[in-house]
Protein backbone atom coordinates (compact mmCIF):
# COMPACT_ATOMS: atom_id res chain seq x y z
CA UNK A 1 0.00 0.00 0.00
CA UNK A 2 1.20 3.45 -0.85
CA UNK A 3 2.00 6.05 1.80
CA UNK A 4 1.68 9.83 1.51
CA UNK A 5 5.47 10.15 1.94
CA UNK A 6 6.09 7.78 -0.93
CA UNK A 7 3.62 9.60 -3.12
CA UNK A 8 5.05 13.03 -2.32
CA UNK A 9 8.61 11.91 -3.02
CA UNK A 10 7.78 10.44 -6.42
CA UNK A 11 9.02 12.85 -9.10
CA UNK A 12 7.69 12.95 -12.68
CA UNK A 13 9.70 11.34 -15.43
CA UNK A 14 9.68 11.43 -19.23
CA UNK A 15 7.01 8.73 -19.30
CA UNK A 16 4.03 8.18 -16.98
CA UNK A 17 4.77 6.28 -13.76
CA UNK A 18 2.30 3.82 -12.21
CA UNK A 19 2.47 3.28 -8.43
CA UNK A 20 0.44 0.22 -7.48
CA UNK A 21 -1.62 0.38 -4.28
CA UNK A 22 -3.60 -2.86 -4.46
CA UNK A 23 -6.90 -4.45 -5.55
CA UNK A 24 -6.80 -2.67 -8.88
CA UNK A 25 -5.98 0.78 -7.45
CA UNK A 26 -2.90 2.65 -8.62
CA UNK A 27 -1.58 6.22 -8.83
CA UNK A 28 -0.42 7.53 -12.20
CA UNK A 29 2.24 10.27 -12.17
CA UNK A 30 2.27 12.13 -15.49
CA UNK A 31 5.33 13.81 -17.07
CA UNK A 32 3.74 17.18 -16.27
CA UNK A 33 3.61 16.33 -12.55
CA UNK A 34 -0.06 15.41 -12.18
CA UNK A 35 -0.93 12.55 -9.83
CA UNK A 36 -4.18 10.70 -10.63
CA UNK A 37 -5.84 7.78 -8.88
CA UNK A 38 -7.08 5.05 -11.22
CA UNK A 39 -9.01 1.85 -10.58
CA UNK A 40 -8.52 -0.97 -13.10
CA UNK A 41 -11.34 -3.53 -13.35
CA UNK A 42 -12.77 -6.11 -15.73
CA UNK A 43 -16.45 -6.17 -16.67
CA UNK A 44 -17.99 -8.34 -19.36
CA UNK A 45 -14.58 -9.67 -20.28
CA UNK A 46 -13.20 -6.19 -21.00
CA UNK A 47 -10.68 -4.23 -18.99
CA UNK A 48 -11.67 -0.67 -18.04
CA UNK A 49 -10.35 2.22 -16.00
CA UNK A 50 -12.23 4.36 -13.51
CA UNK A 51 -10.91 7.80 -12.52
CA UNK A 52 -11.15 8.15 -8.74
CA UNK A 53 -9.53 11.53 -8.05
CA UNK A 54 -6.37 13.61 -8.03
CA UNK A 55 -3.70 13.68 -5.37
CA UNK A 56 -3.35 15.56 -2.99
CA UNK A 57 -7.07 16.54 -3.08
CA UNK A 58 -7.85 12.85 -2.72
CA UNK A 59 -5.61 11.16 -0.15
CA UNK A 60 -4.73 7.46 -0.29
CA UNK A 61 -7.27 6.44 2.37
CA UNK A 62 -10.12 8.20 0.56
CA UNK A 63 -9.03 6.73 -2.78
CA UNK A 64 -9.25 3.23 -1.28
CA UNK A 65 -12.76 3.90 0.05
CA UNK A 66 -13.89 5.03 -3.40
CA UNK A 67 -12.23 1.96 -4.95
CA UNK A 68 -14.13 -0.31 -2.56
CA UNK A 69 -17.44 1.31 -3.55
CA UNK A 70 -16.54 0.90 -7.23
CA UNK A 71 -15.60 -2.77 -6.64
CA UNK A 72 -19.04 -3.46 -5.16
CA UNK A 73 -20.66 -1.97 -8.26
CA UNK A 74 -18.49 -4.09 -10.54
CA UNK A 75 -19.49 -7.22 -8.59
CA UNK A 76 -23.13 -6.28 -9.37
CA UNK A 77 -22.28 -5.94 -13.07
CA UNK A 78 -22.40 -2.12 -12.98
CA UNK A 79 -19.76 0.05 -14.57
CA UNK A 80 -18.82 2.64 -11.90
CA UNK A 81 -18.09 5.29 -14.55
CA UNK A 82 -21.60 4.89 -15.97
CA UNK A 83 -23.10 4.95 -12.50
CA UNK A 84 -21.29 8.22 -11.73
CA UNK A 85 -22.85 9.84 -14.81
CA UNK A 86 -26.29 8.63 -13.75
CA UNK A 87 -25.76 9.95 -10.22
CA UNK A 88 -24.64 13.33 -11.57
CA UNK A 89 -27.74 13.65 -13.75
CA UNK A 90 -29.95 12.64 -10.83
CA UNK A 91 -28.22 15.23 -8.65
CA UNK A 92 -28.84 17.94 -11.25
CA UNK A 93 -32.51 17.02 -11.44
CA UNK A 94 -32.75 16.91 -7.66
CA UNK A 95 -31.35 20.44 -7.40
CA UNK A 96 -33.75 21.71 -10.11
CA UNK A 97 -36.97 20.84 -8.32
CA UNK A 98 -38.97 24.07 -8.58
CA UNK A 99 -41.60 24.48 -11.29
CA UNK A 100 -39.65 27.40 -12.77
CA UNK A 101 -36.47 25.31 -13.07
CA UNK A 102 -38.27 22.43 -14.79
CA UNK A 103 -40.13 24.89 -17.04
CA UNK A 104 -36.81 26.43 -18.10
CA UNK A 105 -35.51 22.96 -19.07
CA UNK A 106 -38.68 22.24 -21.05
CA UNK A 107 -38.57 25.61 -22.84
CA UNK A 108 -34.90 25.16 -23.74
CA UNK A 109 -35.53 21.68 -25.13
CA UNK A 110 -38.67 22.45 -27.15
CA UNK A 111 -38.56 26.09 -28.27
CA UNK A 112 -35.98 25.55 -31.02
CA UNK A 113 -38.67 24.26 -33.38
CA UNK A 114 -41.26 26.94 -32.59
CA UNK A 115 -42.08 30.03 -34.59
CA UNK A 116 -40.87 33.35 -33.19
CA UNK A 117 -44.43 34.33 -32.36
CA UNK A 118 -45.25 31.15 -30.43
CA UNK A 119 -41.93 31.32 -28.60
CA UNK A 120 -42.75 34.86 -27.53
CA UNK A 121 -46.28 33.89 -26.39
CA UNK A 122 -45.06 30.96 -24.29
CA UNK A 123 -42.26 33.03 -22.73
CA UNK A 124 -44.72 35.80 -21.83
CA UNK A 125 -47.27 33.44 -20.26
CA UNK A 126 -44.55 31.75 -18.21
CA UNK A 127 -43.06 35.02 -16.96
CA UNK A 128 -46.26 36.96 -16.34
CA UNK A 129 -48.94 34.39 -15.50
CA UNK A 130 -47.41 31.13 -14.28
CA UNK A 131 -44.03 31.64 -12.61
CA UNK A 132 -45.13 34.53 -10.36
CA UNK A 133 -47.71 32.20 -8.80
CA UNK A 134 -46.22 28.68 -8.78
CA UNK A 135 -42.69 29.10 -10.18
CA UNK A 136 -40.93 29.05 -6.81
CA UNK A 137 -42.81 25.98 -5.51
CA UNK A 138 -41.25 22.48 -5.58
CA UNK A 139 -42.97 20.87 -8.55
CA UNK A 140 -43.78 17.69 -6.61
CA UNK A 141 -45.79 19.78 -4.11
CA UNK A 142 -48.00 21.51 -6.71
CA UNK A 143 -51.54 20.16 -6.82
CA UNK A 144 -54.43 20.67 -9.24
CA UNK A 145 -56.17 23.41 -7.19
CA UNK A 146 -53.05 25.60 -7.41
CA UNK A 147 -52.99 25.26 -11.19
CA UNK A 148 -56.73 25.92 -11.36
CA UNK A 149 -56.17 29.17 -9.46
CA UNK A 150 -53.55 30.26 -12.02
CA UNK A 151 -55.99 29.62 -14.86
CA UNK A 152 -58.88 31.27 -13.03
CA UNK A 153 -56.88 34.50 -12.66
CA UNK A 154 -56.21 34.54 -16.41
CA UNK A 155 -59.85 33.79 -17.25
CA UNK A 156 -60.93 36.67 -15.01
CA UNK A 157 -59.14 39.01 -17.44
CA UNK A 158 -61.39 37.70 -20.24
CA UNK A 159 -58.45 35.86 -21.83
CA UNK A 160 -59.63 32.24 -22.25
CA UNK A 161 -57.25 31.47 -25.11
CA UNK A 162 -54.33 32.54 -22.95
CA UNK A 163 -55.66 30.43 -20.08
CA UNK A 164 -55.78 27.39 -22.36
CA UNK A 165 -52.19 28.02 -23.44
CA UNK A 166 -51.16 28.31 -19.78
CA UNK A 167 -52.81 24.96 -19.01
CA UNK A 168 -51.01 23.35 -21.95
CA UNK A 169 -47.66 24.79 -20.83
CA UNK A 170 -48.09 23.56 -17.26
CA UNK A 171 -49.14 20.13 -18.54
CA UNK A 172 -46.06 19.86 -20.75
CA UNK A 173 -43.75 20.93 -17.93
CA UNK A 174 -45.27 18.24 -15.71
CA UNK A 175 -44.73 15.64 -18.43
CA UNK A 176 -41.00 16.43 -18.29
CA UNK A 177 -41.09 16.30 -14.50
CA UNK A 178 -42.70 12.85 -14.59
CA UNK A 179 -40.14 11.55 -17.09
CA UNK A 180 -37.30 12.80 -14.87
CA UNK A 181 -38.84 11.44 -11.65
CA UNK A 182 -39.62 14.84 -10.17
CA UNK A 183 -43.41 14.45 -10.21
CA UNK A 184 -45.77 11.51 -9.90
CA UNK A 185 -48.69 12.61 -12.09
CA UNK A 186 -49.80 15.47 -14.34
CA UNK A 187 -51.83 17.87 -12.19
CA UNK A 188 -53.06 19.78 -15.28
CA UNK A 189 -54.91 16.77 -16.77
CA UNK A 190 -58.12 17.20 -14.69
CA UNK A 191 -58.43 20.77 -16.03
CA UNK A 192 -58.74 19.80 -19.69
CA UNK A 193 -62.02 21.12 -21.06
CA UNK A 194 -62.62 23.35 -18.05
CA UNK A 195 -61.90 26.54 -20.01
CA UNK A 196 -64.40 27.61 -22.65
CA UNK A 197 -62.77 29.08 -25.72
CA UNK A 198 -64.04 32.46 -26.77
CA UNK A 199 -65.74 32.37 -30.16
CA UNK A 200 -63.43 34.46 -32.33
CA UNK A 201 -64.90 36.13 -35.41
CA UNK A 202 -61.90 35.71 -37.70
CA UNK A 203 -63.90 36.82 -40.75
CA UNK A 204 -65.28 40.06 -39.33
CA UNK A 205 -64.30 42.24 -42.28
CA UNK A 206 -65.23 45.68 -43.54
CA UNK A 207 -68.04 46.09 -46.05
CA UNK A 208 -68.19 48.60 -48.88
CA UNK A 209 -69.79 51.27 -46.71
CA UNK A 210 -67.35 51.00 -43.79
CA UNK A 211 -64.08 50.66 -45.72
CA UNK A 212 -63.71 54.31 -46.87
CA UNK A 213 -64.47 55.60 -43.35
CA UNK A 214 -61.95 53.19 -41.83
CA UNK A 215 -59.21 54.22 -44.27
CA UNK A 216 -59.76 57.94 -43.58
CA UNK A 217 -59.72 57.43 -39.81
CA UNK A 218 -56.60 55.30 -40.11
CA UNK A 219 -54.93 58.18 -41.95
CA UNK A 220 -55.62 60.39 -38.89
CA UNK A 221 -54.57 57.75 -36.32
CA UNK A 222 -52.95 59.41 -33.30
CA UNK A 223 -51.16 56.38 -31.84
CA UNK A 224 -47.65 55.14 -32.62
CA UNK A 225 -46.66 55.75 -36.23
CA UNK A 226 -45.35 52.20 -36.53
CA UNK A 227 -48.79 50.85 -35.59
CA UNK A 228 -50.44 53.02 -38.23
CA UNK A 229 -47.98 51.81 -40.87
CA UNK A 230 -48.53 48.19 -39.78
CA UNK A 231 -52.31 48.46 -40.26
CA UNK A 232 -51.85 50.10 -43.65
CA UNK A 233 -49.44 47.37 -44.77
CA UNK A 234 -51.89 44.75 -43.51
CA UNK A 235 -54.58 46.23 -45.77
CA UNK A 236 -52.21 46.49 -48.74
CA UNK A 237 -50.67 42.99 -48.59
CA UNK A 238 -53.49 40.77 -47.25
CA UNK A 239 -51.06 38.78 -45.11
CA UNK A 240 -51.99 37.41 -41.69
CA UNK A 241 -51.42 39.73 -38.69
CA UNK A 242 -48.79 37.42 -37.19
CA UNK A 243 -46.87 37.27 -40.46
CA UNK A 244 -46.79 41.06 -40.60
CA UNK A 245 -45.86 41.65 -36.94
CA UNK A 246 -42.94 39.19 -37.19
CA UNK A 247 -41.58 40.65 -40.44
CA UNK A 248 -37.78 40.97 -40.75
CA UNK A 249 -36.06 43.56 -42.94
CA UNK A 250 -33.94 40.89 -44.62
CA UNK A 251 -37.11 39.33 -46.07
CA UNK A 252 -37.70 42.34 -48.35
CA UNK A 253 -36.26 42.96 -51.81
CA UNK A 254 -37.16 46.57 -52.51
CA UNK A 255 -35.64 46.57 -55.99
CA UNK A 256 -37.88 43.67 -57.03
CA UNK A 257 -40.85 44.95 -54.98
CA UNK A 258 -41.14 41.57 -53.24
CA UNK A 259 -41.53 40.28 -49.71
CA UNK A 260 -40.42 36.67 -49.26
CA UNK A 261 -41.82 35.23 -46.03
CA UNK A 262 -39.96 32.05 -44.96
CA UNK A 263 -41.94 28.89 -44.42
CA UNK A 264 -41.10 28.83 -40.71
CA UNK A 265 -43.26 31.91 -40.21
CA UNK A 266 -46.17 30.80 -42.40
CA UNK A 267 -49.27 28.96 -41.19
CA UNK A 268 -48.82 26.25 -43.82
CA UNK A 269 -45.02 26.14 -43.30
CA UNK A 270 -44.37 26.98 -46.96
CA UNK A 271 -42.47 30.02 -48.23
CA UNK A 272 -44.77 32.79 -49.47
CA UNK A 273 -43.85 35.49 -51.99
CA UNK A 274 -45.81 38.75 -51.68
CA UNK A 275 -45.72 41.29 -54.54
CA UNK A 276 -45.55 44.83 -53.15
CA UNK A 277 -47.54 47.68 -54.73
CA UNK A 278 -46.07 51.16 -54.97
CA UNK A 279 -47.94 52.33 -51.86
CA UNK A 280 -46.44 49.52 -49.75
CA UNK A 281 -42.93 50.46 -50.89
CA UNK A 282 -43.56 54.07 -49.84
CA UNK A 283 -44.69 52.91 -46.39
CA UNK A 284 -41.58 50.73 -46.06
CA UNK A 285 -39.42 53.74 -46.86
CA UNK A 286 -41.13 55.69 -44.06
CA UNK A 287 -40.77 52.76 -41.68
CA UNK A 288 -37.07 52.31 -42.45
CA UNK A 289 -36.42 55.74 -40.93
CA UNK A 290 -38.09 54.53 -37.73
CA UNK A 291 -36.96 50.91 -37.33
CA UNK A 292 -34.50 50.29 -40.17
CA UNK A 293 -31.66 49.89 -37.66
CA UNK A 294 -33.49 46.97 -36.01
CA UNK A 295 -33.82 43.38 -37.16
CA UNK A 296 -37.61 43.51 -37.25
CA UNK A 297 -39.88 46.00 -38.96
CA UNK A 298 -42.07 46.20 -35.88
CA UNK A 299 -40.05 45.66 -32.68
CA UNK A 300 -42.11 45.73 -29.49
CA UNK A 301 -42.11 49.03 -27.63
CA UNK A 302 -41.02 47.38 -24.35
CA UNK A 303 -38.08 45.32 -25.60
CA UNK A 304 -36.27 45.28 -28.93
CA UNK A 305 -35.75 41.52 -28.76
CA UNK A 306 -39.45 40.85 -29.36
CA UNK A 307 -41.88 41.92 -32.04
CA UNK A 308 -45.09 43.88 -31.92
CA UNK A 309 -47.88 41.58 -30.66
CA UNK A 310 -50.94 41.18 -32.86
CA UNK A 311 -52.96 42.55 -29.94
CA UNK A 312 -51.47 45.97 -30.76
CA UNK A 313 -53.29 45.89 -34.10
CA UNK A 314 -56.56 44.88 -32.43
CA UNK A 315 -56.18 47.68 -29.90
CA UNK A 316 -55.61 50.16 -32.71
CA UNK A 317 -58.81 48.99 -34.44
CA UNK A 318 -60.66 49.51 -31.16
CA UNK A 319 -59.18 53.00 -30.83
CA UNK A 320 -60.42 53.79 -34.34
CA UNK A 321 -63.93 52.73 -33.28
CA UNK A 322 -64.26 49.66 -35.51
CA UNK A 323 -63.86 46.74 -33.09
CA UNK A 324 -67.52 45.75 -33.51
CA UNK A 325 -67.20 45.58 -37.31
CA UNK A 326 -63.61 44.65 -38.05
CA UNK A 327 -60.70 42.57 -36.81
CA UNK A 328 -57.14 42.79 -38.26
CA UNK A 329 -57.48 39.26 -39.63
CA UNK A 330 -60.61 40.46 -41.41
CA UNK A 331 -58.49 42.56 -43.79
CA UNK A 332 -57.98 39.33 -45.72
CA UNK A 333 -61.73 38.82 -45.99
CA UNK A 334 -62.24 42.35 -47.28
CA UNK A 335 -59.51 41.83 -49.85
CA UNK A 336 -60.85 38.43 -50.95
CA UNK A 337 -64.44 39.66 -51.30
CA UNK A 338 -63.56 42.71 -53.38
CA UNK A 339 -61.07 40.84 -55.59
CA UNK A 340 -63.61 38.13 -56.35
CA UNK A 341 -66.26 40.73 -57.11
CA UNK A 342 -63.78 42.49 -59.42
CA UNK A 343 -63.40 39.30 -61.45
CA UNK A 344 -59.86 38.21 -60.59
CA UNK A 345 -59.29 34.48 -60.93
CA UNK A 346 -59.90 32.54 -57.69
CA UNK A 347 -56.54 30.72 -58.05
CA UNK A 348 -54.73 34.06 -58.13
CA UNK A 349 -56.60 35.39 -55.11
CA UNK A 350 -56.05 32.20 -53.10
CA UNK A 351 -52.35 32.19 -53.93
CA UNK A 352 -52.06 35.78 -52.69
CA UNK A 353 -53.77 34.70 -49.46
CA UNK A 354 -51.37 31.71 -49.16
CA UNK A 355 -54.30 29.34 -48.83
CA UNK A 356 -53.57 25.65 -49.27
CA UNK A 357 -55.17 23.81 -52.17
CA UNK A 358 -57.86 21.52 -50.73
CA UNK A 359 -57.57 19.10 -53.62
CA UNK A 360 -54.28 17.34 -52.84
CA UNK A 361 -53.96 15.83 -56.33
CA UNK A 362 -54.43 19.22 -57.94
CA UNK A 363 -52.03 20.80 -55.43
CA UNK A 364 -49.26 18.37 -56.45
CA UNK A 365 -49.45 19.65 -60.04
CA UNK A 366 -50.34 23.28 -59.47
CA UNK A 367 -47.30 25.09 -58.04
CA UNK A 368 -47.86 28.34 -59.99
CA UNK A 369 -47.15 31.64 -58.27
CA UNK A 370 -49.22 33.70 -60.79
CA UNK A 371 -46.88 36.60 -60.14
CA UNK A 372 -47.77 38.78 -63.19
CA UNK A 373 -51.48 38.59 -62.36
CA UNK A 374 -50.86 39.04 -58.64
CA UNK A 375 -48.71 42.13 -59.23
CA UNK A 376 -51.47 43.66 -61.36
CA UNK A 377 -54.14 42.71 -58.82
CA UNK A 378 -52.22 44.09 -55.81
CA UNK A 379 -51.49 47.40 -57.53
CA UNK A 380 -55.14 47.78 -58.49
CA UNK A 381 -56.11 46.88 -54.93
CA UNK A 382 -53.77 49.55 -53.52
CA UNK A 383 -55.04 52.15 -56.01
CA UNK A 384 -58.61 51.26 -55.06
CA UNK A 385 -57.89 51.82 -51.35
CA UNK A 386 -56.44 55.24 -52.21
CA UNK A 387 -59.50 56.11 -54.27
CA UNK A 388 -61.90 55.01 -51.53
CA UNK A 389 -59.97 56.99 -48.94
CA UNK A 390 -60.17 60.08 -51.15
CA UNK A 391 -63.93 59.65 -51.55
CA UNK A 392 -63.81 59.01 -55.29
CA UNK A 393 -66.96 57.66 -56.91
CA UNK A 394 -64.90 56.07 -59.69
CA UNK A 395 -62.44 53.47 -58.47
CA UNK A 396 -59.80 51.57 -60.53
CA UNK A 397 -60.99 48.16 -59.33
CA UNK A 398 -63.24 47.24 -62.24
CA UNK A 399 -63.65 43.85 -63.81
CA UNK A 400 -60.29 42.15 -64.20
CA UNK A 401 -59.22 40.91 -67.61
Amino acid sequence: MLTDTQIRNTKPEAKPIKLTDGAGLYLEVTPSGGKHWRYRFRLGGKESLYAIGTYPDTKAAEARQRRDVARQLVKQGINPAHQRKIDKIAEQYERATTFQAVAAEWYEAKSGTWSAGHKCHVDTVLKKDINPRIGALPIKDIKTPAVHEVLRKIEARQAPTRAILARQIIGNVFKLAIITHRAEYNVADPLKGEIARRVVEHRKHLNDDDLPDFLRKLEDYTGHQTTSIALKLLMLTAVRPGELCGAVWSEFNIDRAEWRIPGARMKMKEEHLVPLPRQALELLEQLRNLTGHEKHLFPAQSTKSQTMPTATLRNAVTKLGFSDRFSPHGARGTFSTMCNEAGFRPDVIERQLAHAERNKVRASYNQAEYMPERRKMMQQWADTLDALKAGSNVIPFGKAA
